[in-house]
């Protein structure tokens, strides 16, 4: 079986948004950190609702028909791939994509129209030579349609041969691989949860482990210079795209999380299951709605990497700093390696590092549609990319926390720009005509959230 194009682990929790309805079928095997099956643990993709027990192996399928999963508005494409050629109607007017992917999910080739409402054929771009899947998507609608060659032409998988004059029906179309943004939760006692996130209907060999309910706390952090400069591959960081590899709608968001997961990870191993979520808000997901920081990150406690308490519940993390945690970090909230983030190497002096990107207000409620870098997507200095919303991750005053225009860790002012920047040397004040999200004392760093202590 082909694997997904888009299967994004622990990225964002994202709402399915589909063009049509889909059959699941996700296969895999859940096991503990050392590798031992987990048998009898509950599966369950927590937005559509599909559920499965896994077998004394470990092993899970979820699977549904097309009935118990949600469809998008009627705008969305549907599209069938027969006789080399994707088919699909328009609702109205639009830039339509087709973008074809290669078996391991990277892109190969793209093309754009711009048509007019009602029926349309266009010839698959690419030869066809490893193309697994073709996404065919506007605006905020998609649908991904996995394919396979018969006599030399490209076929939707359940398509007939080259020259049949018959359509694949309405009900062989659903069981071809679709775009689904879901998570995927599994539970047992005497462990913690575990969380998938995935961004496709049909995959196999997922693997999930498992940590052990006793397992050390760990569900907070800043991601600091060295991570950011790291996992981009750019001495000046990300900028304002944390898409990370995803595609599609909701892209930035999801990438964010992964991101999470992947510094985590390295930190803790074992620890990316955990559930890791950006405290970034965004304009639209892959569903279409607005999404708030504060209502992403569960419900509490959360504890940095070396087991100390940063805040017990949400209602703490809605102040000018954290409350209820520890006092020793609720005024330099420490990076994924437990370290307070205004002087990550003791060695060194400290640096002037606060500005941590949120694209919130006070509330952890989206600022505005200006504030998130077109939903953290883009990384260029431009005044149509608007200006990212950032909080302090440390006071200006430090150890004087209380509040002051300089205090809150959720908002304290805006970047000047969505470029890559890194800016820890104290200034005096940032430069308004240097486009970065660094500028006046920063590098593009966010806050991570996990749902499991």
């Amino acid at each position: 079986m082909l694997r997904s194009i888009f299967l994004a682990i622990l990225a964002g929790a994202i709402a399915p948004s589909l063009g049509q309805a889909v059959n699941v079928n996700l296969s895999g095997i859940v096991t503990d950190s050392g590798g031992t099956p987990v048998p009898d643990a509950v599966v369950k993709l927590v937005t559509t609702g599909v559920t499965a027990a896994t077998g004394q192996d470990g092993s899970f399928n979820l699977k549904s028909g097309s009935t118990g999963i949600p469809k998008a508005g009627a705008k969305a494409p549907l599209g069938r791939i027969y006789g080399g050629s994707i088919h699909f109607s328009l609702s109205e007017p639009a830039l339509v994509a087709v973008t074809a992917y290669g078996l391991r999910g990277g892109e190969i080739s793209k093309m754009e129209r711009s048509l007019n409402q009602g029926r349309h054929s266009l010839e698959l771009p690419g030869d066809g030579s490893g193309i697994g899947f073709y996404r065919l998507a506007y605006g905020g609608e998609e649908t991904v349609l996995k394919v396979l060659s018969l006599d030399g032409v490209l076929q939707g998988a359940a398509g007939g041969k080259s020259g049949s004059q018959s359509k694949p029906s309405l009900a062989k179309q659903s069981a071809t691989a679709a775009a689904l943004y879901d998570v995927v939760q599994v539970t047992k006692a005497g462990f913690q949860n575990a969380y998938l996130n995935i961004a496709n209907s049909d995959s196999s060999g997922i693997r999930i482990k498992m940590l052990r309910s006793d397992a050390p706390k760990f569900s907070f952090f800043v991601t600091s210079l060295k991570a950011m400069t790291e996992f981009s591959g750019n001495p000046q960081g990300f900028g304002g795209d944390f898409r990370y590899g995803e595609t599609g709608p909701g892209a930035g968001l999801r990438g964010a999380d992964k991101l999470c997961a992947a510094i985590a990870e390295k930190s803790m191993p074992g620890s990316s299951v955990k559930g890791w979520r950006a405290f970034l808000s965004v304009t639209v997901d892959a569903s279409g709605k607005q999404v708030n920081a504060i209502d992403r990150v569960g419900p509490g406690p959360w504890y940095d990497r070396t087991g100390r308490l940063v805040a017990p519940t949400k209602a703490d993390l809605v102040a000018v700093r954290p409350q209820k945690g520890d006092p020793t970090i609720q005024n330099d909230l420490p990076n994924e390696d437990g370290v307070p983030n205004h002087r990550p190497d003791p060695t060194k002096p400290a640096d002037d590092n606060h500005h941590t990107l949120t694209g919130s207000n006070a509330s952890g409620t989206l600022q505005s549609a200006t504030a998130t870098c077109k939903d953290w997507t883009v990384a260029e200095g431009t005044a149509a990319n608007g200006k990212p919303a950032y909080g302090f991750s440390w006071p200006r005053s430090l150890g004087g926390g209380g509040g002051g225009s300089g205090s809150n860790w959720m908002t304290t002012g805006n970047a000047y720009g969505c470029a890559p920047g890194v800016q820890i040397t104290q200034t005096g004040g940032g430069n308004p005509s240097i486009l970065t999200v660094g500028e006046g004392g920063g590098y593009g760093g966010y806050y991570c959230f996990a749902l499991n202590p």
